[in-house]
């Protein structure tokens, strides 16, 4: 049942942004999740779909959905530039005060970004964590490795950091820049709001298995990862 468009929504306005390569199989479920969620907590809302060069039927499935639906913004980029330059891009591309980021694996349920709004009060953004967290044992345990080197490399402390459920205030971009091209943009989210004197909370979410599909974003080996923080760890100590 949609919601009621005469009541009141705990959020006035919100970006969604989400990044898309190659998702034909789940993103019409994550489209529809979102598009209902999105309905039902927010005044004013966009949902800026980054596709990043798919070769799938993605381009023609944001097309459609655009047509039914303007609030629905795809956002294209050819060749496909990478997880990082999607999200940039994104963030680049909206319009209103909360800016919110997911992905279009629909692991997450979009309804839960209620419990992280009231807290742009105090903070300039707010992070969730995974509770519960429903990946195969290797993505944990490449999880649990990878948030204790960007903690050792770059001195922050985060649950979760590469929880793909994050809001903003607008005013952490102004702030904020980046400036990585791999895979490290949230690392690097995290790294420069500590730099800039920004603060963050952090809430837990439900994760949820991925229904259809699969990832794709690679796997990283610890000397990747470790190679990468390293250079934005002397990017940001040069004031890069």
């Amino acid at each position: 049942m949609g919601a009621n468009p005469e009541a009141p929504r705990p959020i006035p306005e919100l970006s969604a942004v989400m990044p898309a390569y190659n998702e034909e199989a789940i993103l019409p479920l994550a489209l529809e999740e979102a598009v209902e969620a999105l309905g039902s907590l927010c005044g004013r809302w966009e949902l800026i779909v980054v596709d990043d060069g798919s070769t799938d039927r993605t381009p023609e499935i944001l097309r459609e959905w655009s047509e039914r639906d303007p609030r629905v913004r795809p956002v294209t980029q050819r060749p496909n530039q990478g997880y990082t330059k999607a999200l940039a891009r994104g963030f680049s591309e909206a319009r209103y005060d909360a800016i919110f980021y997911t992905d279009a694996d629909a692991q997450f349920d979009l309804h839960e970004i209620e419990k992280l709004y009231p807290l742009l009060a105090e903070a300039d953004m707010v992070a969730g964590y995974r509770v519960g967290r429903k990946d195969p044992w290797i993505r944990l345990l490449t999880s649990a490795v990878y948030n204790r080197l960007q903690g050792l490399v770059l001195g922050v402390r985060a649950r979760d950091v590469n929880c793909a459920f994050k809001l903003f205030r607008r005013s952490f971009f102004d702030a904020v820049r980046i400036e990585s091209d791999g895979f490290l943009i949230d690392a690097e989210l995290y790294a420069r709001a500590k730099r800039a004197g920004l603060t963050w909370k952090q809430v837990g979410v439900t994760h949820r298995p991925r229904e259809r599909g699969s990832t794709t974003v690679r796997a990283s080996t610890v000397t990747e990862t470790l190679r990468e923080l390293w250079r934005l760890r002397k990017r940001l100590e040069a004031g890069g």
